[in-house]
């Protein structure tokens, strides 16, 4: 009985707002996991114009866009085959707007869609309109593992840092981590403390010494 309810004020409008996948999100690809997750509800749809647009790019004679274009459709694939994520592809023809940002409002605006996206200038145009959007960059930033200085953490050593005694490993969402004297121990995992936090343009870098070290 309350799904009869819920589909008859879907059609009145009432029910959830449909998802429209925005290309730059696509291309990115971690919006898979989170349809699969059902971080999003609803009805996800993408934009014709936008899949033309992959479709261009993966015939493309440049290989790197050929490459974008390929992935992008995997993507695509991926979200349709996905069970339980209602998947659809929408051609809807806005007139007189050459802009694909500024297409892509509009399509949201005309669909009472929310928008996912990588690109944050998609922010700035969606809030003129007052459509929702999410960036997936935004969401990934507010997920980070919060660590404080003091604690310990597991870290694989992969590489040498800037100064050759560092060594340099990453938390799984590729915060680096930067090891004093951990140059000797690449390829293996150790206990390491943090120190200290460093926020750059690029995103965190953590420096810390390995456990049992002397400060």
């Amino acid at each position: 009985m309350a799904g009869f309810f819920s589909g008859i004020l879907e059609k009145l409008g009432f029910g959830p707002r449909p998802t429209v996948l925005d290309i730059s999100a696509v291309l990115d690809g971690r919006v898979v996991d989170i349809c699969e997750t059902h971080f999003i509800s609803g009805k996800i749809v993408m934009p014709g114009f936008f899949v033309k647009e992959l479709n261009d790019m993966a015939k493309s004679k440049d290989p790197i866009k050929k490459a974008k274009g390929r992935r992008g459709l995997d993507v695509l694939n991926k979200i349709k085959s996905s069970p339980g994520i209602s998947f659809s592809i929408i051609d809807m023809d806005i007139e007189g707007v050459r802009d694909n940002h500024e297409r892509l409002v509009e399509f949201a605006f005309r669909k009472k869609a929310s928008v996912v996206t990588t690109d944050f200038s998609i922010n700035k145009i969606g809030a003129l309109k007052n459509i929702p959007v999410l960036n997936i960059t935004d969401l990934a930033i507010a997920l980070k593992p919060v660590v404080l200085p003091g604690e310990e953490i597991q870290t694989f050593i992969m590489k040498e840092g800037k100064d050759k005694r560092q060594g340099v490993g990453y938390l799984d969402d590729g915060t680096m981590i930067v090891v004093e004297d951990g140059s000797g121990f690449i390829g293996k995992r150790i206990a390491v403390v943090v120190q200290s936090i460093l926020q750059t343009s690029q995103g965190r870098i953590i420096f810390t010494r390995i456990k049992g070290r002397d400060e």
